[in-house]
């Protein structure tokens, strides 16, 4: 027996060192694993998806005391999975656990689980994808190795068959039930220490085991010395100096000590093994992932998620008055951790025109920083761009063309498939919107297409009701109309209804034809949408103009779990011949001039650009107005706009106009020729452009530049606005506003960030028992025994912007702590 086991250990040792290779291609995008792939790696920092926030650090939960989220996690995935059979093909992680929560799977932790996980619910991130993601994010917090992570799981619509493993069972029952889900009884051994090596036992669910009373404060008991994932669960037990409540203790009475009788089952053979620290890694390493992949039969699992080295993101295609030219704007992201980003001198877009040639003339885009994010073993730094390309030549792929510093080169082709575009359909983001009204959408559809199916496919949330925390899909489609035609493209339409306590957190797609052979410009979001749908003209050197809502622009992307009385497509086909319609105005022209040179190797050639697309703009001075500096022209993103105070836009848009109306804040910011943004601070990253590329005449004056597509003419008053005030927090005083980052961070012990939620008392619990603790950038949290390195104290008007949660309080800046010390005198 003990021979056996030791074999068993040894074949799973072998499977991480060979198997964890062998599957790590890089997947080709776009994937149907990029959602979860953002999810899994964008943790801090621009764009992140904030998911690990919850079990970071290991030992926190937002639940108060006594709970730890990442032990929670890991819990739910074994008790999901749980009821699975390889035997009959039926269960398996498939959500099923939000129909069985009570009886077998006792206590808050399930509920409150679910109910973080249900924001992340969507069309391309299924609730059992989010549950195995959970077991990646709670493991590598903790400071387990990275469990592979597979996608193409299915949600269950019913409860599952029971069988929960319960504290009662006999060893016999166990190794039934283990063998039920694939585990053999080496593996069963593993697979429980692995799950129990963090978190413990509540008396409130187990009083048996823990008897209410006997473990203040929070009546609960580790299962071993440590709150990290760690083999001292294995190492203690062995050495008889366990801690664990389901080994001695008050279990012994009650017939619950199941550890013992699981760890004891092969005479303390693996348990043995496991005490070796890089044993037990390894061995929970595979064996989660095995856990995370007993799924109902007929499900195909992809390849493991791999962090891209190169990733286009908010990749959009938008057609211009007139028809003859159309925007090419988007993010590449580039993962930081084989090259740092202080090495990379230029990130280019190498392209080809519609049939693959080189008719689009310089055939590049340049790019520029736009903001920085972190994972738990990667960097990433996102590279803005916007660029006009003529209709008749249009974009079909791309490549990336990274320069670095010393000279070299790295030209990045998605695995040799290109970065696809597609030009067939394209959403007309300015021309759609929501308001009251409901949602208007407009695409340009190619006039190839013979009688083109063009449709609005609306995803949203429902509560599923009945206590169950995590809501249901609904999906909606939406014919679309033909309006006009614009150039090359036919214009088509759609109006319909939203629920308005939820009208911002719907996902849509605009799509010709269905199935297969569907062609869609997808998975946007509702609450990027402008509140006042803007023109197109039909008529040559116009200038689409466009008014934002200010809520809409700037709130968060959510889901929640209210209750929609009803979500249908009858009569939501209104034809709105209003949001279409002809204009004309004065505005610059564009164009592209550059050489071609080639750059070859053994394996290909491929034409790369020596210039970059020069912007010809009207002749005139740096931009000036009386009580306001000159900021630049700024990059800013209609993902994660840099003025989010409050914004509009008119036909009589000047600058005059747009300081009354950002009368009362630090910045105004003049855009597209018409809109007019407002803020006290920058709300997100962003980066100075050429000058150059602010080239659009504003709409009420003809004299005066107001930006461009994703391009601010950027001023500041020179009346500083008041702020909020430092808030006081007990035990701590404000210290003052302080420079960060020259030398790395200036509070380095731990960190997070959250897009949505912070605020001063946050980050202070978060940081608690730390000296310091210090919020910049309007959603990031520091804390520290002491400063990494001697740093300047700054004005305090350098910390000018309000935290991400509590627009009361001032949360630092860029490069700016807010920094608060234990003890410390406000």
């Amino acid at each position: 027996m003990a021979r056996n086991a030791l074999r068993a250990l040894a074949c799973i040792a072998t499977a991480l060192q060979y198997g964890a290779v062998l599957v790590a291609a890089v997947q080709t995008w776009p994937s149907s694993m990029d959602e979860l792939e953002d999810i899994m790696f964008l943790n801090d920092g621009y764009r992140a998806r904030n998911f690990a926030f919850e079990v970071t650090p290991c030992s926190f939960s937002s639940a108060g005391p006594g709970r730890i989220a990442a032990a929670e996690w890991l819990r739910t995935a074994f008790h999901d999975m749980a009821t699975g059979s390889v035997y009959t093909g039926v269960g398996g992680l498939d959500g099923s656990l939000m129909y069985e929560l009570g009886g077998d799977n006792i206590g808050a932790a399930f509920n409150t689980t679910l109910t973080t996980y249900a924001p992340y619910l969507t069309s391309r991130s299924s609730l059992s994808d989010i549950i195995a993601m959970g077991v990646y994010t709670s493991v590598r917090s903790c400071g387990g190795l990275p469990v592979p992570i597979t996608t193409g799981r299915t949600d269950a619509t019913a409860a599952g068959p029971p069988g929960v493993p319960l504290p009662q069972n006999s060893l016999y029952t166990f190794e039934q039930q283990f063998l039920r889900t694939g585990f053999n009884t080496t593996e069963m051994i593993a697979v429980t220490a692995c799950g129990h090596t963090i978190g413990g036992v509540h008396a409130v669910n187990f009083p048996q085991i823990v008897p209410v009373g006997s473990a203040p404060p929070n009546d609960y008991v580790l299962f071993d010395s440590t709150t990290v994932f760690d083999e001292k669960i294995a190492s203690q037990y062995v050495a008889g100096t366990e801690t664990d409540p389901l080994d001695a203790g008050a279990c012994v009475a009650s017939a619950r000590c199941s550890d013992v009788r699981v760890f004891s089952a092969d005479g303390n053979v693996t348990m043995t093994a496991l005490a070796n620290p890089a044993t037990f890694q390894s061995t929970c390493q595979v064996m989660l992932q095995k856990l995370i992949e007993v799924v109902p039969a007929g499900t195909v699992l992809t390849d493991p998620i791999v962090a891209y080295d190169i990733k286009p993101d908010v990749l959009q295609l938008t057609l211009l008055d007139g028809g003859s030219n159309m925007t090419f704007s988007g993010e590449i992201r580039v993962r930081t951790t084989v090259r740092p980003a202080s090495q990379i001198a230029s990130v280019q877009l190498v392209y080809e025109d519609r049939t693959g040639g080189n008719a689009c003339g310089s055939c590049t885009i340049s790019s520029s920083a736009v903001g920085t994010a972190t994972g738990f073993d990667d960097g990433f730094s996102f590279y803005g761009f916007s660029a006009q390309i003529p209709t008749s030549s249009s974009i079909s792929a791309f490549n990336v063309l990274i320069t670095l510093v010393g000279g070299g080169t790295e030209l990045h082709n998605n695995n040799g498939a290109g970065f696809p575009v597609q030009d067939t359909i394209m959403l007309q983001s300015p021309q759609s919107c929501l308001n009251s009204n409901g949602l208007t959408v407009v695409a340009a559809v190619r006039n190839t297409q013979t009688a083109p199916s063009v449709s609005l496919n609306l995803t949203t949330t429902v509560s599923r009701g009945n206590g169950i925390p995590v809501p249901a899909l609904v999906f909606t489609s939406v014919p679309m109309t033909q309006m006009s035609t614009v150039g090359l493209y036919n214009i088509y339409t759609a109006n319909t209804p939203l629920d308005s306590s939820r009208a911002e957190n719907y996902k849509f797609d605009v799509m010709i034809g269905s199935g297969a052979s569907s062609v869609v410009d997808g998975f946007k979001n509702t609450n990027d949408l402008y509140g006042t749908c803007s023109t197109l003209g039909s008529g040559g050197g116009t200038t689409t103009t466009s008014t934002t809502s200010s809520t809409a622009a700037a709130s968060p992307t959510t889901t929640s779990t209210s209750t929609i009385t009803s979500v249908t497509s009858s009569s939501s086909t209104t034809a709105s011949t209003s949001k279409i319609t002809s204009v004309t105005s004065s505005s610059s022209t564009t164009t592209s001039t550059s050489k071609i040179t080639s750059v070859s190797s053994s394996s290909s050639t491929t034409r790369i650009a020596t210039s970059s697309t020069t912007t010809t703009s009207p002749s005139t001075p740096v931009p000036t107005f009386s009580g306001y500096t000159y900021q630049g022209c700024m990059v800013d993103n209609v993902s994660g706009r840099v003025l989010t105070g409050k914004s509009t836009s008119t036909s009589t848009t000047t600058y005059a106009s747009c300081a009354t109306f950002c009368s009362g804040y630090n910045y105004m910011g003049l855009e597209y020729g018409s809109e007019c943004w407002c803020g006290n601070s920058y709300a997100n990253p962003t980066s100075l452009a050429p000058a150059t590329d602010c080239s659009f005449s504003c709409s009420g004056s003809a004299s005066e530049i107001c930006g461009a597509g994703n391009r601010l003419t950027m001023f500041k008053n020179n009346v500083q606005v008041s702020l909020p005030s430092n808030t006081t927090i007990p035990g701590y005083g404000y210290s003052g506003c302080y420079t960060d980052g020259p030398h790395g961070r200036l509070l380095a012990d731990k960190s997070y960030s959250n897009g949505t939620a912070m605020s001063i008392e946050h980050c202070a619990a978060f940081c608690s028992g730390y000296t310091y603790f210090g919020t910049e950038y309007a959603d990031e949290c520091y804390c520290g025994m002491s400063f990494a390195y001697s740093t300047t104290k700054d004005a305090e008007t350098d910390c000018d912007m309000v935290c991400s949660g509590n627009g009361t309080e001032i949360c630092g800046a860029g490069n700016r702590l807010s920094i608060y010390q234990a003890g410390g005198a406000s």
